[in-house]
């Protein structure tokens, strides 16, 4: 009886060690669906007809929604990995004013197509990680009464997070990131004739997402 249960503790602890040492190995593939919630950035300011400055009390934000997309992963090494992610957000430019009631003013798709580089702190079950990358976003919006043209910005992207295997093949894993866009000074996503133009060369939105995760 003694030998059978020693025998029975050797397995699993053996078995535990090699689902310990196999997560995140060299040449594996990662493929990560995820969802969650994206945090919008401010877009524009309004000009002050009188001054012909800007009046920051009184701006455009992209409103806060939900967030879904994928990434694929390949372990280089057991912990330097490089992803692709496709991210969506269909979403809505709010103004906001003093004393007034947020308004909608239209529509705005947001997808995000980013190439990151991951550094996995560790291979066991609980693997921390950084990640860093560039890309681009599509944003398309729909804005009664201005011109509003789909455009594709140059962004960056940087986060980090934590996987959690359950096994050497299948896991859970959450993060957050924040993507900056690049407006440009012409930029002609919300203009009208009287001069209504974005003053941001940057927009950052931020994500946070969870999902599982698939090692193969």
């Amino acid at each position: 009886m003694k030998l059978r249960i020693a025998l029975l503790a050797l397995t699993a602890a053996l078995a535990g060690s090699a689902i310990a040492r196999a997560q995140l190995r060299s040449g594996t593939v990662e493929i990560n669906p995820f969802g969650g919630y994206l945090f919008g950035d401010e877009f524009t300011h309004f000009r002050d007809n009188f001054n012909n400055d800007f009046d920051h009390r009184t701006h455009v934000d992209i409103d806060d929604d939900w967030n879904y997309g994928g990434r694929i992963g390949y372990n280089f090494t057991s912990l330097l990995e490089f992803e692709a992610e496709y991210s969506h957000t269909k979403t809505r430019f709010v103004l906001h004013q003093p004393r007034v009631n947020d308004q909608k003013l239209g529509d705005l798709r947001l997808d995000y197509f980013v190439g990151y580089t991951t550094i996995n702190f560790g291979h066991r079950r609980v693997v921390p990680f950084f990640t860093i990358g560039l890309g681009g976003a599509n944003l398309d919006p729909n804005v009664p009464g201005t011109v509003s043209d789909s455009d594709v910005r140059f962004t960056t992207a940087a986060g980090g997070g934590v996987k959690v295997f359950i096994t050497p093949h299948f896991g859970l894993r959450v993060d957050g990131r924040a993507y900056s866009t690049w407006l440009g000074d012409h930029s002609h996503v919300l203009c009208d004739s009287s001069g209504f133009c974005s003053s941001r060369s940057w927009v950052t939105n931020v994500t946070t997402t969870g999902g599982f995760l698939l090692a193969f």
